[in-house]
């Protein structure tokens, strides 16, 4: 199991199984846990930073004191982390939230843009695509953040 990006919406998913010679996989959303099938070119890598181990556990002698060792010769060097927790679902937002996540949108187009999921079955956004109908939004911009996403 491996965790990758479903492009059509954005969002997170952990690949269960793959199925007919590689084409499709089985995922599941790592937000709300659907199980669902994609075609391998709608998952996408997720790129990852792993998390540094802990230095080794330290030994200790017969009265129960550290041994010295001595200390690593490589620099330590720390990589910034993005949070997990900055992305935002752009079905569960209001219209003043639209305004505070979106860079360059006012009151008017958020409206628009709800009104824009209102119409829609379910009144929910199903991929990143469909937002493209509101013409006064550079969507190819906002989508690269990956900040926003739609399940």
């Amino acid at each position: 199991m491996s965790t990758k990006i479903y492009a059509p919406s954005g969002i997170k998913v952990t690949v269960l199984s793959i199925h007919d010679e590689g084409e499709y996989f089985m995922v599941r959303s790592d937000t709300s846990g659907k199980v669902f099938f994609a075609h391998k070119d709608q998952v996408q890598e997720l790129v990852d930073t792993p998390e540094q181990d802990s230095d080794e556990i330290p030994t200790r002698n017969r009265r129960n004191r550290r041994k010295v060792t001595a200390a690593k010769k490589e620099p330590i060097v720390v990589k910034p982390q993005v949070p997990t927790d900055n992305r935002v679902n752009l079905n569960n937002l209001t219209a003043e939230g639209l305004t505070q996540v979106l860079p360059g949108v006012g009151i008017k187009t958020a409206k628009e843009i709800i009104e824009l999921r209102q119409g829609l079955p379910g009144e929910r956004f199903s991929k990143l695509d469909q937002l493209k109908a509101v013409k006064r939004i550079d969507w190819d911009e906002v989508f690269s953040t990956g900040e926003v996403y739609v399940e």
